[in-house]
């Protein structure tokens, strides 16, 4: 269900350009981690692999409408994204979010906290939105 609302966001706005820079978005979701309980060990582990994946997106694969949008703003849809679905979790939440679960190896860690595991999930989907609607013919 998550994902569906984040493909559908992504789709609304990938007709219009992002507002914010790649660099302005990273700066923003890096400030939000941190504000919402994420260690600063967790956050450079998910921004570096976030960034890491979003740089892999590029320009020359832009569909028509996002060319002139340029791939900075595409790059800053992911992040937009995973802001709009990530942090409406932060409210109401019985669970755990430092609990660890043990994994098959998500970007390079076996043990990953709850936390970790919801902003990977999260930022699969909004990559995989932002690829779809911005990357296709």
């Amino acid at each position: 269900m998550l994902a569906f609302a984040c493909f559908s966001s992504t789709a609304y706005s990938a007709a219009r350009c992002s507002p914010a820079s790649y660099r302005e978005a990273r700066s923003a979701m890096t400030s939000q981690l941190l504000a919402t309980g994420y260690s600063k060990t967790q956050v450079g582990f998910l921004m570096r692999n976030a960034n890491r994946m979003t740089s892999e997106m590029r320009a020359d694969k832009l569909n028509e409408k996002a060319k002139a949008c340029g791939i900075e703003s595409a790059r800053a849809y992911v992040l937009e994204c995973l802001d709009k679905q990530l942090f409406p979790l932060k409210y109401g939440t019985s669970a755990s979010l430092d609990d660890e679960k043990q994994t098959k190896g998500f970007w390079g860690k076996k043990r990953l906290t709850v936390r970790e595991l919801l902003f990977i999930g999260e930022f699969h989907a909004c990559l995989g939105a932002a690829k779809e609607y911005l990357f296709r013919g």
